[in-house]
């Protein structure tokens, strides 16, 4: 049968659930494939038939959500703005996707970001962001060699920038709007970090 048929996509589906829901109570060295099948209702042979083991499974559930987070932030628009047209309604819309995208995400990244793995999974979004950030500026402000270690060092600042309002505003979403989101980093780019959080909040 292909992956295709529904009926394997839901029992993959009920895989990935277990995975995460035994994420959020143990340790990810405490997990066993029993504890996996009983919670996804399928038996071992199953589980063995699309997995090799856990480590397996791990492996390739973080690697279909970083790929998956990756082309939805392919497109960094934004961050090719000046403070003269952050308020264009391109690049509010480019940014309110990406925010949006990583919003509706929310609940497996925090399991992810907390999970006691040994990979760490925040800061491989926020290399995958980084990433996106120095291709688009490279792509749209060529620079000499002595030049390019500024744009890398850029593109860093502003992904941890990013990826950091993120990971707060996931702690405090009951309090804190996209709304507020894009308005702080909208100030960010306008304005800078120093003056955002002294003058603008």
């Amino acid at each position: 049968m292909s992956k295709t048929d529904p009926r394997i996509i839901k029992t993959l589906r009920q895989i990935d659930a277990a995975l995460l829901d035994a994420l959020t109570e143990h340790p990810f060295q405490k997990i066993t494939i029993e504890m996996l099948c009983k919670s996804a209702l399928i038996n071992r042979s199953t589980f063995y038939k699309y997995y090799k083991d856990k480590y397996d499974l791990l492996d390739n559930y973080l690697e279909r959500v970083l790929d998956e987070f990756r082309q939805a932030l392919e497109s960094t628009d934004f961050i090719l703005a000046t403070p003269a047209t952050i308020d264009d309604q391109r690049y509010i819309e480019n940014f309110g996707k990406s925010i949006e995208f990583i919003h509706s995400k929310r609940s497996i990244y925090k399991i992810l970001w907390h999970a006691n793995i040994e990979r760490q999974v925040f800061h491989e979004m926020t290399s995958i962001i980084h990433q996106n950030i120095l291709t688009k500026l490279r792509q749209n402000n060529p620079v000499s060699a002595d030049k390019r270690p500024f744009q890398d060092l850029y593109a860093d600042l502003f992904a941890s920038n990013l990826m950091s309002l993120v990971f707060w505003w996931f702690e405090n979403e009951k309090s804190i709007s996209s709304d507020d989101v894009r308005r702080l980093m909208n100030s960010n780019m306008k304005h800078g970090l120093f003056a955002t959080f002294k003058y603008c909040i």
